[in-house]
Parts: structure tokens; sequence; C-alpha cells
């Protein structure tokens, strides 16, 4: 972890010196000292300063539940290659996240993916994975910087809210703290990024994603929320229940889940994911993505991709992109109407 002290001092004097030069005060010595090379806090602010105020225009693409897996570098060098302002992460960026494995694994994460986690401002949030063992948050909080797992942040005409991994439809406080960060949005588009979804396709249990309307999703109608990501499902799929839209953004290399919850769908829905192993037995091919209008495309091996979205004012376009191909699966403006 040489590379990640030897970047906390670049970056310290690197943003010292521009605000010397400038005479910008909005970043405090004290945040900058705290930061590190994977904090996006720091990045951040330097982005709205060279942005200027009143931003409408932003990209940022959303992806996770890469676990280590050797795909991920594809998928960064197209993420990379897409040049986005900053990053959502769905979580599960590491198989496992505390004692000595966790030590390992993030070290492989720094190994693997330091450069794009340097290169631009990486907002992270925590799934199960990242939990699991001894000091798993610790390690999760030092790679990143980060002592929170639940928080919010605002960019231009948008706002970012990262929810923990914990169901917090019974947790009022935490519920509290959600409503209020909703209320505080005022008329900006509301982002929520978590590792577990609400909704899903894949093979997930019901008793870990209910696919039903929830306090929490309640929240989400009332106060517009825009999109929520998740993870943690390693498909892709892409619903609209009530007001709201719902994105599982979970192909960052992992391997990817079965179709068992197909049935789940409803009119409208895209997803992408592994057909059962009774249909591939039978001659099948392996995967499957399923567009907006109903049509099937065949998938002979697994795809891994990157999500990206674009914002002009109150135009949001939403991107599915092949990590390898740089094809677009899925395309769509959405709303929140």
């Amino acid at each position: 972890m040489k590379n990640i002290v030897f970047f906390k001092i670049i970056l310290f004097l690197s943003i010292i010196l521009f605000l010397s030069c400038s005479g910008v005060q909005k970043i405090s010595v004290e945040n900058v000292a705290n930061s590190n090379p994977y904090n996006p806090v720091a990045k951040m602010e330097l982005l709205k300063q060279k942005k200027g105020n009143n931003i409408t225009k932003m990209h940022f693409l959303v992806f996770g539940d890469s676990k280590g897996s050797g795909h991920f570098k594809n998928v960064l060098k197209r993420a990379d290659s897409l040049h986005p302002d900053f990053c959502l992460t769905t979580a599960d960026l590491v198989q496992k996240g505390g004692g000595k494995s966790g030590k390992i694994n993030y070290a492989q994460l720094n190994k693997g993916g330091g450069w794009f986690f340097r290169k631009y401002p990486i907002w992270p949030t925590v799934g199960n994975h990242e939990r699991e063992g001894m000091n798993a948050i610790g390690n999760y909080s030092n790679f990143f910087g980060m002592e929170k797992t639940m928080y919010s942040f605002e960019y231009g005409n948008a706002k970012f809210i990262s929810l923990p991994w914990p169901k917090i439809k019974y947790n009022s406080k935490k519920l509290a703290w959600l409503e209020n960060e909703l209320k505080t949005a005022k008329d900006k588009h509301i982002f929520i990024f978590k590792h577990r979804p609400h909704y899903d396709v894949g093979s997930k249990k019901y008793s870990d994603i209910e696919g039903k309307e929830t306090a929490t999703t309640k929240l989400y109608d009332k106060y517009k929320v825009t999109t929520v990501f998740s993870g943690h499902d390693h498909i892709y799929y892409r619903t609209k229940r009530n007001k709201t839209n719902y994105i599982i953004s979970a192909g960052a290399g992992a391997p990817i889940y079965e179709l068992k919850r197909e049935k789940d769908a409803i009119k409208g829905d895209v997803y992408y994911g592994k057909r059962l192993q009774e249909e591939i037995e039978k001659g099948a091919v392996p995967y499957k993505f399923v567009a907006a209008d109903g049509t099937v495309t065949d998938i002979s091996n697994a795809m891994y991709y990157v999500f990206s979205v674009k914002i002009d004012g109150e135009k949001i376009t939403i991107e599915m992109i092949d990590s390898k191909t740089g094809k677009v699966w899925d395309k769509d403006i959405i709303d929140n109407n």
C-alpha cells in the first residue's frame, strides 16, 4: 500500500498549491489532510471549481459487483473511455472486506483499479461482502477515506444519497434521516445508490429482496426520487415501479446469475442474465437480454458492462454499455413522472 501513501502526499500538495494560487477557499486544509487518493470529496470539490456555478450538465457512471474478478479491468477501461465526471459504485468491489483476506483483497483492488480510482471521484457504498469479516468496515473506511456508510452529496442540479447494506425500513432513525435528505433536495434530481435492490428478476430470495412496496420505497415516490441504483444480484435490470426508476447495475466482473425470478418482471422492463440451468442443458444459449418491447437476444458468453447517466438540465439519458465491445444494449430517456 506504499503507493497510497505516496499519492496521499501528492494529492495534498497539489490541492494546497491549487488553493493558494487561485485564492479559492472552498476546501478546508483539514478536509484535504484527512483525504486519501481514493477519497472522492476533495476531487469532487475540484471538479465543482472547474465546472463553475449553476452546473446543469454532468456525466456519471454506475458499476458494482466485481469481487476481485479479472474482468473488472475491462470494465474500468471501458469506463475510462467514456470520460465521466465521477462514478457511483453499487458495492461488492471485494470478495471479503475483513480479516487478513480483506487486506489482501483491498490491496488487489488498489493494484488493479487504483489508476482509475485516482483519476475520478469514486463514490462508494457498502455491500454484504464489504461487511464480511473482522474490521471489515474499518478496511473499507481506510481504503476510501470515508467514515460514514450512509451519506449524501450534491453536484449541480442533482443530489446523491448512499444507503447502507442493512435494510432501513424498520429503522425509524434512519428513515427519518433519509426523509430529511429527500426533503432538502428541493427541485434537484435525486439518485439513491445502495447495494441491496428493492425489485429483482435474478436469483436472490424474497427474504433478501422483497420485490414489493416498503416504507423506504414509499419515501422514494413521495419525494420524487429519479432513480435507485443497486447491485447484489449479478444481472442487469431496469424497471419502473409507481413513480420511481430502479436499476440493478451489478455487472462489473463477478459471475452473472440466473434469472430465477423472471416472472416478477412487468411490462416494459429491461433485463439481462443467465438462463436457468435446465434450459441450458436442453440446448438454450446460456445468456439472454430482454428489451423493453420484449425482444429476446441470445448471448453466448457472459457480458460485463458499465452503466452511463448523462444529465442535461431536465433531460436524463441512460445507457447500459458492453465493456468488451462498447455496444449499447439499453438506452432511454428517464423521468419520475
